[in-house]
């Protein structure tokens, strides 16, 4: 498997707002998102499965998402709408991030300074084997920095269309990574209901990700909550995310665990 960087400058295309929240959305529920990008002047040597990661420039300057290809290169009209020809790949992105929530380009090139991420020119630059790894294992320690929420957990005053939240502007505790830090150093990485370590489970490839859950109500908090890791979080599966909060208000942990030991 090779890996690419795509580029995304947004001063010369700016990712609609609509789309961009709906690709959030999907890839936080855990589904991919498929969209086509340009791959610069490259013209072949990219195969089905390689893998791709989303390097924004210009400002907010860092990885903002990682996928795989799911063609080879093709031949489009030019996405500035000029008429001429470019080419793209097909791509479904497993994971995107909030500029807000990159990872840097300064936190990459400290790891791998040998490639000039402030300086690449084109989309589909090829990474060798060793600077691919690396990127690879920043960007699983970085997104599984990052607190989950579930689509689930609205807080006040959020917007709706066609029943999906369309954007909430909220205090960015649930994602600090120094509370989750603090959380799992108290609580350890495993599930808090259902018991499940992902690195037992799925070895290195599970190692660091697990969700981390708010025992109170979002909507609840106000303007000056101050998380407190230990007190107010607990680690948990996605799958036991997703059903603390299909009832609201969220179930507890404890009632959650008293519906698992029902079902067996």
């Amino acid at each position: 498997m090779a890996t690419f960087v795509l580029t995304w400058n947004p001063d010369r295309w700016e990712w609609p707002s609509d789309e961009f929240e709906r690709a959030l959305r999907t890839t936080s529920g855990g589904r991919r998102e498929r969209d086509r990008w340009s791959v610069g002047i490259r013209s072949g040597g990219i195969v089905v499965g390689d893998r791709a990661f989303l390097l924004r420039q210009r400002r907010d300057r860092g990885i903002v998402a990682s996928g795989y290809f799911t063609s080879e290169v093709e031949v489009g009209p030019h996405w500035d709408g000029s008429g001429r020809e470019t080419t793209y790949a097909q791509v479904e992105w497993d994971t995107i991030v909030e500029p807000a929530d990159r990872l840097p380009t300064d936190v990459i090139t400290a790891a791998i300074p040998d490639v000039h991420w402030d300086r690449i020119q084109g989309s589909g630059v090829e990474l060798d084997h060793a600077a691919a790894a690396l990127v690879e294992d920043l960007w699983a320690g970085h997104t599984g920095g990052l607190l989950f929420r579930s689509p689930e957990e609205v807080p006040a005053g959020a917007s709706y269309s066609e029943g999906a939240v369309t954007r909430a502007e909220v205090n960015r505790y649930e994602r600090d990574p120094r509370a989750r830090a603090a959380c799992l150093s108290h609580w350890g990485p495993k599930c808090a209901a259902c018991g499940l370590g992902f690195e037992e489970r799925y070895g290195s490839l599970g190692r660091g990700f697990i969700h981390v859950h708010h025992l109170r109500e979002l909507s609840t908090v106000g303007d000056d909550y101050r998380v407190d890791p230990v007190g107010d979080l607990r680690p948990v599966c996605p799958n036991c995310h997703a059903m603390l909060h299909r009832r609201r208000p969220a179930l507890t942990i404890p009632e959650l665990q008293a519906l698992i030991s029902e079902s067996r």
